[in-house]
């Protein structure tokens, strides 16, 4: 075993200096950042961002300033560099190719003499690996990504850059406030949290996406839109021209709240069998049905009439088949089809909705 000194260490008067390498000071910096990347919160306020030129675009993007931590990879237990820069860094890009499309790799790179002898000085560049007719370059060794910049044939100036950085995240650091989800950080680590500020609530990342943490008394977005389908057990129905068919869930874990509503217009063909409306998603395959709440509206009976009826949700299915009492003196179930429990007409609804427990 072995126990290192511990760091800033001073001698009294009279004692021998105590020596820090290099490796030592950087041991620190792997120990406060979750992994190697661009110090935050400055990748959400655009930290060494790759863009097009700001002063009139060409054949060269610009480079933000900004901080960011280098793990150095030329060899073992070398630790994190801090690297920093404080004007904007202007990088020429190779001229199009004949033909095609060629994607270059912009890159921060430390240069360190001691750990690898090819190089010759002790620093950090911002550079481009050109792409020369075989694919993006690889990144090297103690290197950063920070973009890639596709160039086609006959491109005169740079349109378009891919933002390839990400936060190296304190650990146990507060979350980055964001206001927006343009706001957010630029490929994400799985289980980096934002503070939405515009929404009231924390955002999760798992796997390059976001999600919402929901909390108590609201916040977050609005219900999500989805186009349901009707289908019929015979012939499927024609909404026709004047239908609309519109509804919106909201999905938590493997809960899933949605609300749909069809409206009959004048082009409207009503096929032959019971109704069944498309999920949002698959449900569980529980061996149980589920079911939710379904409401059918007759615009043409006298003074209009309204039937109370229920979806039902096969084990592992797909849709809600509706059913309603019909014309039975036990107020047992029937099945809703075009022309039970009336014939359908203009103007008439259907609505379903519930909560239902899904597949994944």
């Amino acid at each position: 075993m072995t126990l290192k000194r511990p760091l800033f260490m001073q001698p009294v008067a009279g004692d021998p200096d105590i020596p820090y390498s290099g490796l030592d000071s950087r041991a620190l910096l792997t120990r406060l950042f979750h992994q190697e990347g661009i110090v935050s919160p400055d990748a959400v306020f655009g930290a060494l961002r790759v863009s097009q030129r700001g002063a009139g675009a060409n054949m060269s993007v610009d480079v933000a300033p900004g901080a960011c931590v280098i793990q150095g990879d030329d060899v073992t237990g070398q630790g994190m560099y801090l690297c920093e820069c404080d004007a904007v860094v202007n990088v020429p890009v190779p001229a199009p190719p004949a033909s095609g499309t060629r994607t270059h790799r912009v890159i921060a790179r430390v240069r360190d003499k001691l750990h690898n002898p090819a190089w010759t000085t002790y620093d950090w560049t911002i550079e481009l690996l050109p792409d020369t007719g075989t694919g993006t370059p690889a990144i090297p060794p103690s290197a950063l990504a920070l973009g890639r910049v596709p160039v086609s044939a006959g491109q005169s100036s740079i349109t378009s850059v891919l933002d390839d950085r990400f936060d190296a995240g304190l650990i146990s650091s507060k979350p980055d406030l964001v206001s927006s989800d343009t706001g957010r950080p630029p490929n994400p680590w799985d289980g980096q949290l934002i503070t939405r500020t515009d929404r009231g609530l924390l955002e999760l990342a798992i796997g390059g996406s976001w999600y919402e943490i929901p909390r108590r008394d609201g916040g977050g977005v609005d219900w999500t839109p989805y186009s349901p389908v009707l289908t019929a057990a015979t012939t499927n129905p024609t909404l026709g021209a004047g239908s609309a068919l519109a509804g919106s869930y909201y999905k938590l874990g493997r809960s899933c709240d949605f609300e749909l509503q069809l409206t009959v217009g004048s082009g409207w063909a009503g096929g032959t069998g019971q109704y069944s409306f498309s999920l949002p998603f698959p449900a569980a395959a529980s061996g149980r049905a589920q079911f939710v709440s379904c409401k059918l509206f007759d615009s043409t009976a006298g003074g209009s009439q309204h039937w109370l009826g229920i979806g039902s949700i096969a084990s592992g299915g797909t849709t809600a088949s509706l059913l309603v009492p019909i014309g039975t003196a036990d107020g047992s179930l029937r099945g809703v089809s075009n022309n039970q429990p009336f014939t359908w007409a203009t103007s008439d609804t259907i609505n379903v909705w519930g909560t239902y427990r899904t597949a994944s």
